[in-house]
């Protein structure tokens, strides 16, 4: 590679020799890290200074097994560099194998793009078998939320969860209750929004035989089944006048009824709540009662949606890239970049289940080591349908490499919905479409401009 090809390259740009020890750098590079090229030259690759962005303690990325030992070795990665005056950015790594003895490397800086400071060393450090660990994020809300769960874990108040859709309030009431005294006791789990009113109030207290028809044995009750442990009622706000009536009875005075029964049955367990309404709302309208409310909402807490912790996007891609690697024996190693810039830009009206089912979704289609923009849903990488799902969801300073404005269209471009190759000719003529402007033209083929400007190469557009 030439001192001209170095110096034009769009990113910052690593050069090793077959020993792996860097033999070339860039400008960008340096610039990027505030770094001298003597700092780098010589220097063997196992000391660059790239870390893990899915670990709580700082561990340098090892780059000989993400390049494999294959003989067309390739990577593609997201990772953290650390400047010289200790700033972490956030990065995405392109490496390849360029010629017999060389190994190039493309460092592209996605840390403005999303607008976060993901570099931060968190508060709290998470041993894996925490049960905090299941809490996937290190932004700064997620560690708010960490102690939140402590504190409410250190004492027998009940506590109200609120939040959208999606956003893990389950995880949240698991996690109090295995931090809590009663973790050796029973966590149960009921939707209050899955049943009618008759099922539920059986569900919650249980019945006697012959209480109504179909009754056929005595049935214990989720109460009584969570004796000394905790009971997650998710979906609060959807139980109707009557059953939330009886649950302000079995706050109150500890006691229930079974179903068709008159006897008092003492019970002893914390409730958790959840909903994904606003209930002060719900009580100035008289769909719940006020004081119901109070005695549900002594401790509440509520979860954050993903839009506003972005920067934990790659963390949480990587932690369920792992999951279904082990579900499915798959080695997928990351998503490609162009990929991940569309997983940073969209909106995620569904939070943290949407993101999990779009990786889901992806190592269904997918049969390569990296998760490409054509293997995500049709809702995430199609302009037009995220342009719906996003309607009215304010993004702080939203990324721009799939939205803008075409001469005087003044319309959003859609990602072509087909795997087909652009050609020479088709890509010069959408290039003179946008006088040469490259950032509508990456825009309009749903790619990066880094993949445009290696398109154009080898395409021989100068």
């Amino acid at each position: 590679m030439v001192a001209d090809e170095i110096s034009s390259f769009p990113c910052g740009l690593i050069v090793l020799n077959k020993q792996f020890s860097v033999k070339k750098v860039n400008e960008e590079i340096l610039n990027l890290t505030g770094t001298e090229k003597k700092e780098w030259i010589h220097e063997p690759i196992s000391k660059l200074p790239f870390y893990e962005i899915n670990e709580s303690q700082s561990r340098r990325i090892n780059f000989i097994k993400c390049i494999g030992n294959s003989k067309d070795p390739v990577m593609h990665k997201s990772a953290m560099l650390r400047t010289k005056n200790g700033k972490q950015i956030l990065v995405f790594l392109t490496g390849k194998k360029t010629s017999a003895n060389e190994f190039s490397i493309c460092v592209t800086d996605i840390s403005k793009e999303i607008n976060c400071a993901i570099g931060k060393i968190p508060e709290l450090t998470l041993l894996s078998k925490s049960p905090l660990s299941s809490i996937v994020g290190k932004d700064e809300k997620i560690q708010a939320l960490y102690k939140l769960i402590e504190l409410a874990s250190d004492s027998i108040a009940n506590v109200m969860i609120s939040g959208e859709s999606g956003t893990g309030k389950e995880l949240v009431a698991k996690a109090i209750h295995q931090l809590s005294a009663r973790k050796s006791k029973p966590f149960v789990t009921v939707n209050c929004s899955s049943l009618s009113e008759t099922l539920l109030e059986s569900e919650l207290f249980g019945h006697i035989k012959g209480s109504f028809t179909g009754a056929y044995k005595d049935k214990t009750g989720k109460f009584e089944s969570a004796s000394e442990g905790t009971i997650f009622l998710d979906e609060i706000g959807e139980i109707s006048p009557m059953i939330q009536v009886k649950l302000l009875r079995v706050i109150q005075e500890k006691t229930i009824e079974r179903v068709g029964d008159n006897k008092l049955i003492k019970v002893n367990m914390r409730i958790i709540a959840a909903t994904n309404k606003n209930l002060r709302e719900q009580v100035g309208k008289g769909l719940f009662r006020e004081d119901l409310f109070y005695r549900l909402n002594v401790f509440p807490i509520q979860t954050v949606p993903l839009r506003e912790h972005r920067n934990d996007i790659p963390l949480l891609c990587t932690h369920f890239i792992e999951q279904f690697n082990k579900q499915t024996g798959k080695n997928i190693r990351g998503l490609s970049e162009d990929a991940f810039r569309i997983m940073l830009d969209y909106c995620w009206p569904g939070n943290v289940r949407e993101l999990e089912n779009s990786i889901e979704h992806a190592f269904v289609i997918c049969n390569k080591p990296m998760i490409d923009v054509f293997d995500l849903p049709q809702d995430i990488r199609l302009v037009s349908l995220r342009q719906g799902l996003c309607k009215g969801i304010d993004l702080t300073n939203k990324p721009s490499y799939f939205y803008t404005n075409l001469s005087e269209k003044n319309t959003f471009v859609a990602i072509p919905e087909n795997r087909s190759p652009i050609d020479k000719e088709q890509l010069l003529a959408l290039l003179e479409t946008n006088h040469w402007n490259k950032t509508n033209t990456a825009a309009q083929l749903g790619i990066s401009r880094v993949a445009l400007w290696k398109k154009m190469k080898k395409l021989g557009i100068q």
